[in-house]
C-alpha cells in the first residue's frame, strides 16, 4: 500500500513526537507548579512559530486564538509574574539543526529574564536562516490540539481553583479546524522530494525547540508561590 507524504512525515517524526508526549505526559497539570509550566511552554514557543506564519498558513486564526488563551491562562495563574516567560532560546532562534538545544543557548541571563513579547523578537539577521516551511508550522500547530483529550481530563480533574479558572486554552472552541486541510496539503508533497525533506526537518526542529524550551525554562510559580 504507497501512503502519502502525511504518513510517512508522521512515521519519520514519530520518536520525536513520542519524547515530547513523554515530557509534558510527566507533568501533573492539575497542580498549578506544574500547568503553569505547561502553558507557558506553549505560549513561549508559540509566539516564536507566530513569527514564522506565512500568508498562505492554513493555521493562522487558530495559533493567533491560541497564543490569546494561553496569555490569558498564565496571566490567571501568574499574575504580574507571567511577563517572566520560558524563552525558547538565545534570542528566540529556532534550532539550527535537528538536534537538542545546547546548554550555553539555553541559559537564561538575568537581563533576559522579564520579557515583553516585543522584546523576544527574532533579529532579523537570524530570520532567513531560521526560516521554517509553512507546511511544517501547520502540521504542528494543528496536530498539538489534537493531543490534548486525556491532558484536558487531567487538568479539569484539578481541586485548585485557579487551575479551573485558568481554562481558556482546554476549551477553546472549534479548537483544530485546519486539521483536514493541512492533512490534504501534506498529502499533495511527493515523496521524497526537496520539500517533502524540508517540512520533515523543520517538524523536527520545532518539536526540539519545545523539548529545549521544556527542559531550559525556569519555572514562574513554584511550590512555595503556588500555596
Amino acid at each position: 500500500m504507497q501512503h502519502s507524504y502525511r504518513h510517512q512525515l508522521r512515521a519519520m517524526t514519530r520518536i520525536d513526537h513520542q519524547r515530547l508526549d513523554d515530557l509534558f505526559s510527566a507533568l501533573d497539570i492539575a497542580r498549578r507548579v506544574d500547568y503553569a509550566h505547561f502553558v507557558s511552554v506553549h505560549l513561549a514557543v508559540f509566539e516564536v512559530l507566530q513569527r514564522h506564519l506565512a500568508p498562505s498558513s492554513l493555521t493562522r486564526q487558530q495559533l493567533l486564538a491560541g497564543l490569546a488563551c494561553l496569555q490569558r491562562d498564565l496571566a490567571t495563574l501568574g499574575g504580574r509574574g507571567a511577563q517572566r516567560r520560558h524563552r525558547p532560546a538565545e534570542h528566540s532562534e529556532m534550532p539550527a539543526e535537528h538536534s537538542e538545544m545546547s546548554a550555553e543557548h539555553g541559559e537564561m541571563s538575568a537581563e533576559h529574564g522579564e520579557m515583553s513579547a516585543e522584546h523576544g523578537e527574532v533579529p532579523a539577521e537570524h530570520d532567513a536562516a531560521s526560516s521554517l516551511d509553512p507546511l511544517a508550522v501547520d502540521y504542528v500547530v494543528a496536530g498539538s490540539r489534537l493531543g490534548l483529550k486525556v491532558l484536558k481530563t487531567r487538568w479539569a480533574s484539578s481541586s485548585d481553583p485557579l487551575v479551573r479558572a485558568a481554562g481558556a486554552y482546554f476549551t477553546q472552541p472549534n479548537a483544530s479546524p485546519a486539521w483536514p486541510k493541512v492533512c490534504r496539503a501534506l498529502s499533495t508533497v511527493p515523496l521524497d522530494s526537496a520539500r517533502a525533506g524540508a517540512i520533515t526537518r523543520d517538524t523536527k526542529r520545532i518539536f526540539d525547540l519545545f523539548a529545549a524550551t521544556y527542559r531550559r525554562g525556569q519555572p514562574l510559580i513554584t511550590d512555595r508561590t503556588a500555596q
